[in-house]
This record gives structure tokens, sequence and C-alpha cells, in this order.
């Protein structure tokens, strides 16, 4: 048993060692020869200091050295978790503790707070490991994570208030390599990728397996970048970009300026979307300023793969009122629509909570059996072959030719701007700040779309601020607990939450106040 993203890595480097992996402005390009090198030099370091199989944490943000982490990682038979060194310290801190405080690739310097919460001995300097002279041995292939073997943990917000970790194994990603292999313009091989989604969030597995299993190179677009129109639109137009791969939020980010189009981009023959609902206006703007580009709707939770369903957007698709579809599932995938009281299956366009049953559902939640056991189950395809399950809490329906539509979700967790948020977490986190008593968290939702989240809070008697001095302070604390897309742009104080009859917050009450 093998590993896809490995052997595909491997032979590029042999069979083409001057091509591309990995380029990003201000940076000097990496070469799959050397992306190998520097993995096989990490892995061996890997191999040296720790004598299990345990998950290794990779922190950085959109680096070559990151790549090379995650390969090293797999080459020396551990899992990957990989942590955006965008995150807050206490947040990177709450991840380690769950996972036992494992060791650390660094691909760049980790902050002061981080490494007084683990032992030196754990840090691994991803920049001196490579840079070191000498030689090293390469490990067997049979030491690679494989099969049923966790190949990364993505950690997602959690209703707790703690980050939760999705297992996703070798042969999950196998699977899901497979079938991106079979994407237009993927297919062709040696693409150039946009890689701009954070590698902690599990978007970016599309651009990052799709390139790797095909020889192609990530074009890496930093955070900084992004939030500079004026650098972001230089790069971008120096990329030479084949495949974007974003969510919807970004390419409309983009949009904005009535330069995007083929000036900017003059190779982009696929626009792929994943995250968030994409509407009409998105995929009508992107079709007539990238004339002939393919533009592709998909839908997935983390916990199936970063993506299950594939769309064509086509000009029929757009003069139809209806939402677009997110279209039909991958090979190796069933979508099914139950009623999420009873369990009983919906008839086709009924609506209800979309289960996912396939070879690319996730082993589940790290050290988390009880919430593993409340949304993954054991089932079979129709024609009987075993598969697990998913309920996803996301409600849709399904049409006459098995096309999916995504309506929302059914309880407190939401997607905005591409990035899967508990809004317990929030609360959670507001709640266990100093003179707050109560916290409640809404979605604000304009034109059908997420575009906002307003927290409500009951403060202590105590606390005399209010208005715009409140939201700075409470801003200013959740900003060292959750990561800056979490924040809520508002805050209104309230004497008491709306309650209803059963004694629970009445979040209808407070939407009602939030618009």
């Amino acid at each position: 048993m093998t590993n896809v993203i490995l052997s595909s890595v491997r032979k590029t480097a042999l069979e083409h060692p001057d091509a591309p992996i990995h380029r990003m402005a201000g940076a000097q390009e990496v070469t799959y020869e050397q992306a190998w090198n520097m993995a096989g030099r990490l892995a061996a370091k890997l191999r040296e200091e720790t004598g299990g199989r345990e998950p290794v944490m990779v922190y950085g943000h959109k680096s070559s050295l990151m790549i090379a982490s995650f390969l090293a990682c797999l080459r020396s038979g551990h899992a990957f978790v990989p942590i955006d060194s965008e995150l807050p310290v206490s947040r990177v801190i709450d991840i380690a503790r769950q996972l036992d405080l494992p060791p650390i690739i660094c691909a760049e310097q980790a902050p002061y707070d981080l490494l007084e919460s683990v032992c030196a001995d754990q840090i691994l300097d991803a920049q001196r490991i490579v840079a070191e002279s000498g030689p090293f041995e390469d490990e067997p292939e049979s030491l690679w994570v494989s099969g049923e073997e966790t190949h990364y943990i993505i950690f997602t917000s959690g209703s707790t208030g703690m980050p939760k970790g999705i297992e996703i194994t070798a042969n999950n990603i196998d699977r899901f390599a497979a079938w991106m292999k079979t994407f237009p313009v993927v297919r062709d091989g040696r693409a150039v990728f946009l890689d701009q989604a954070p590698y902690s969030f599990d978007l970016s597995e599309y651009q990052v397996v799709g390139a790797l299993v095909t020889g192609g190179c990530l074009h890496a677009v930093s955070a900084e970048t992004t939030h500079d129109y004026g650098l972001l639109f230089s790069d971008l137009r120096e990329s030479q970009i084949d495949v974007w791969i974003s969510t919807p939020s970004f390419a409309d980010l983009c949009l904005v300026d009535p330069s995007f189009s083929r000036d900017v981009l003059p190779k982009a023959s696929l626009f792929l979307f994943c995250g968030e609902t994409l509407h009409s206006r998105t995929a009508r703007a992107l079709r007539q300023r990238f004339e002939g580009a393919l533009v592709v709707n998909t839908y997935g939770p983390t916990e199936s793969t970063v993506a299950v369903t594939y769309a064509e957007i086509k000009a029929a698709d757009l003069e139809s009122p209806d939402p677009l579809t997110v279209g039909s599932p991958r090979p190796g995938t069933e979508l099914r629509i139950i009623d999420p009281e009873t369990g009983r299956q919906k008839a086709v366009g009924e609506s209800g909570e979309i289960v996912i049953v396939g070879d690319t559902v996730a082993k589940g939640y790290y050290r988390n059996p009880e919430k593993t056991q409340a949304s993954f189950f054991f089932a079979s395809l129709a024609d009987g072959t075993p598969a697990r399950g998913y309920r996803t809490g996301d409600q849709g329906s399904l049409d006459q030719r098995g096309n999916l539509r995504f309506e929302g979700r059914l309880d407190h967790l939401v997607k905005m701007n591409g990035f899967r948020i508990e809004l317990g977490d929030i609360e959670c986190n507001l709640m266990s700040l100093e003179g707050v008593k109560q916290a409640a968290v809404i979605p604000v939702v304009r034109n059908s779309q997420i575009r906002t989240l307003k927290a409500f809070v009951v403060m202590d008697d105590a606390c005399e601020l209010d208005g715009l001095e409140l939201a700075q302070n409470l801003k200013a604390r959740l900003t060292e607990r959750i990561p800056a897309y979490m924040i809520p742009r508002a805050f209104s104080r309230l004497e008491a939450m709306p309650l209803t009859p059963n004694a629970k917050i009445d979040r209808r009450a407070l939407a009602s106040m939030g618009r």
C-alpha cells in the first residue's frame, strides 16, 4: 500500500526535476526535486527525534517549507496538522494540548508564548534543518502514511469553545485525488493553481492535492498580499494561473475591480469554488470576463475530504431563478436526504438533512468518541460496498437527476467568507471574558448571504462601557482567543436576553434586532 501524494511527487521529482512546485512573490521558486530533497531531510530529522507515529504540527504560512514539511510528515509516518501563523497563539496552544504537545515543525519563527508552552526539544526549525549539509538517508516506502492511517488532522471551530480535529485518512486523500485528476484543466497536468486559502483551512487541500498529483505548481498568495488590493492585482498579473480555487467571496472581492479579467489572468481556464454559496451574479460575471473558462460549483464539509459534488455552471443555469446547484456526487459517494428528527429518507425534491455516505468520509473527530458517534456511522453504498456515513447538519434537497441544492445549516454552524464557524465557539469565548454574563452571536444575512456576525451581550452591573467603547474592548480581548475571521463586527449590550417559552435564548428575536 502506498501514498498517492508521495508517489506522485517523487515521480515528478525524478522525471521532471526542474518543474516548479511552489512559487510566491518575494520568494525563490522551488522545484519538485528541491522540495522532495527538503522533505527528505526533514523526514530524516523526524525519524531521529520521534519514536512513534503520532501527529506532528506544522506551523507557518504559505511558504514552500510548509509543503515540504507536510511531505516530510507523511514520509516519516506522521499525520500532519497544519497550523497557520495567522491564528491566535492561544488557539494554537489549545490545539497543541489536545495533541499532547506533539513535535512542531516551524516553517517560520514561532511566537514566544507558543515556545514557552512546549518542550524546546519538540520544536524543529525547518529552515535550519533543510540548510544542513551532509548526506541523509531516505526512508523505506513502508514507513509512509498509507491506507486507513491518518493523513492529516484539520482543526475547525467547535461548539464548546475548543477547536475540534477531523481525521482524514490516506485512503480518503487517494480517492479524492483520483477524482480531482478527472477535472478539466487539472487532468492535463502541469497547471498553475492559485494557492490562497490558509493551509489550516481544508479548501487549501483542493489546490495542494490537485497540483501535487499532476505535477502542477502552487502559486501562493500570502495574507499580506490578499489584504492589499494593489499588491494582490500586481501578483495575479504575474501568476500565469490556470486553475483558480477559492471561496466565492474572494472572487467577489476581485470582481469589484473592472480590470479583473483576461487582462489580469490570461490563462485562467477553470474557476473552482467551495466553502460557501456561489451566487448567480458571481458565476455570470466570471463567465463574461473570462470567456471560455469553466465555472465549477462544488460542495462538501471537512468531514468528507474537501468536496463530494461537482457542477459546471452553464448559461441555462444562470437563466433559472433557482439557486445554483452544487452538482452530483463523485464516484464512491452517495447523498441521502433525511428527516433530521426521525431519520426517515426524504423523497426527491423534499428538503432535509444532507447525509454523505462514501469512501472519502473521515475517520471521525480526534480523540472525541462522543462527537464521532453522534455524527459518523457505518453504512454501505447501494451496491453493498461498506462505507462510512456522516450527518452533515446541512439542509438540502436532491432533484430528479440527483443534483444537490444546498439550503443552509440546521444548527448554529455557519459559513462566512468560506470559513466554517461554530457560533457557540465565539459565545463560549465571549463568556470567558471578565464582565460578560451572557452572550449570543447571530449571522447577519443580506441578499441570501451571511455578511457579518453580530454579538449580543449581557454585562456585569459593574461594567460601565457601552456602544463603541464596549465593542472595541470586547474585540481587543477576543483577538487573543479566536481567529480574526470569527470576531463579530457589531456588538450590542442588553439588560437581559430575550427568551423562548422553554427558557432558551430567542435567536429569532435577536435576529430581528440585528437587521
